[in-house]
């Protein structure tokens, strides 16, 4: 194939790569932002999923820059052993430049994955009190009735508990990053009535909690009703603290 032919289809392919990386770049900030992956999705896409193929589009575009520097790679070395001085032949060794070039971009790229596997931090949780015990997953209706216990104390704990059913449902759309409806899960007094709005836990009262019949998919008259709707083992759980007194401190 004839060389200036073969740059022209390079070209009009990098152009369409970064078309691409720009759309699907766009896609990731404003229609499906941070935090939007369980509950909106485009074109039959989740935000992960979209996060993939600007993952591949990118690498893509990567592939086809390297083909592009191949094919202009003896007027590269040309033009920088000219412009620095680095020239001691009008010939100049296009197979030692390339392999010396190739090292140090493959060694910068292996730098680059390695500090950025090792920096990596866990955030730190946003509760507010004592720090939570490890949640089983075996809690069902049953086990529930039981941890109440005869003498009507309170065996349900909130950051044991309660706490991990809001952090693992609810707190990507409802947190400190993210409020829908300037609501958030890690605030007590969003659950209790605040700025004049009505209570979501009425303390020992579950029958009659909004919370309750939001989360048991009872209440229909709300976006994304069904999004909303837990585990019958996670209502259980919340129907019992909220009868023991709803507190929020173990």
């Amino acid at each position: 194939m004839n060389r200036t032919i073969a740059n022209i289809i390079i070209d009009i392919i990098a152009a369409f790569l970064f078309l691409g990386m720009i759309a699907t770049g766009y896609i990731l900030r404003f229609p499906l932002p941070p935090g939007s992956n369980k509950t909106l999705s485009l074109w039959g896409y989740t935000r992960h999923q979209w996060g993939d193929v600007h993952f591949w589009i990118s690498l893509g575009l990567l592939v086809v820059l390297v083909v592009h520097l191949v094919l202009h790679w003896n007027w590269i070395v040309t033009v920088i052993g000219k412009r620095c001085h680095l020239l001691k032949t009008a010939h100049p060794s296009l197979v030692r430049s390339g392999i010396l070039t190739g090292g140090i971009v493959v060694l910068s790229i292996a730098l680059f994955a390695w500090t950025a596997q090792n920096s990596v931090k866990e955030i730190a949780r946003p509760m507010r009190g004592k720090h939570r015990v490890a949640h089983t997953d075996q809690v069902d209706g049953s086990s529930v009735a039981a941890k109440q216990g005869s003498t009507g104390q309170q065996s349900v704990g909130f950051w044991k508990d309660v706490y991990p059913i809001f952090e693992s449902n609810c707190l990507s759309c409802h947190g400190p990053q993210k409020q829908l409806a300037n609501f958030r899960v890690d605030r007590s007094e969003d659950f209790f009535g605040s700025n004049g709005r009505d209570p979501l836990i009425l303390p020992k009262q579950s029958s009659i909690s909004p919370l309750i019949a939001i989360v048991s998919g009872t209440r229909k008259d709300m976006p994304m009703a069904d999004i909303h709707k837990l585990s019958d083992r996670d209502v259980a759980l919340l129907k019992a603290w909220i009868d023991l007194g709803a507190e929020t401190d173990d």
